[in-house]
């Protein structure tokens, strides 16, 4: 098995797991995780996959950034922002399960190139890590089964690895032409709400800006 595929399902359950041992408040190290990620994520786009997508573009890739953009913000209609660390405290299962296969369709999509960008492997999986904080606690405070919740979190730790299984059988002009470009807007708009938006009274923190810092300092390493 590809050690990044592997990386990436262990730190879904680490996630997990640091949700169920923190519920229902977020630690401020999460939080932390989060603004890491997000800066480590932006820092792949902006030093490889945007040069490699625009080194030999085949059509017009910015059109289809454009798309993922967009199609990120209609994901978010029912996913509430979850993909960036927003946790919502709506009980219910008839809101859990839009959410659940919006955060689904963005972790398959964003699954679909990884297996030929090891940079951008790497930053997802430790972009999962608060991201399945979230999830865990929304899936706990559902009132589904305790066989039923564990089951959904098992199928949100396989969506990414699908989606990197799914996209070897992608063609290589259509996934540098269409693919790549699409999971570059959609990550554009993940990482960059995180880096930018305010934390807690409108405060940027020292802590998040050395998160961000070594984020982008680990980008340099890849």
């Amino acid at each position: 098995m590809n050690y990044g595929i592997l990386f990436l399902i262990l730190t879904t359950f680490l996630g997990a797991g640091i949700g169920l041992y923190f519920k229902p408040k977020t630690p401020l190290g999460t939080k932390l995780i989060l603004a890491f990620s997000g800066s480590f994520l932006l820092a792949i786009l902006v030093l490889e996959m945007i040069p490699s997508i625009y080194k030999s573009p085949v059509g017009n890739p910015g059109i289809w950034i454009l798309v993922g953009l967009l199609f990120q913000l209609l994901l978010e209609l029912f996913s509430k922002g979850a993909e960036h660390g927003h946790i919502h405290t709506e009980n219910g299962n008839s809101r859990l399960l839009p959410l659940f296969l919006s955060l689904g369709a963005h972790a398959f999509l964003e699954g679909l190139p990884l297996l030929d960008n090891t940079a951008l492997m790497w930053a997802v999986a430790i972009h999962k890590i608060p991201i399945a904080l979230v999830v865990t606690l929304l899936v706990w405070k559902s009132k589904y089964s305790l066989t039923a919740k564990g089951i959904l979190l098992v199928l949100f730790s396989l969506f990414s690895p699908l989606g990197a299984w799914a996209g070897l059988f992608l063609d290589t002009d259509l996934m540098h032409r269409t693919v790549e470009p699409l999971v570059v807007g959609i990550l554009l708009h993940i990482s960059t709400t995180i880096l930018f938006e305010s934390t807690e009274g409108h405060v940027f923190h020292l802590q998040k800006f050395l998160a961000i810092i070594a984020g982008i300092g680990v980008a340099f390493l890849f």
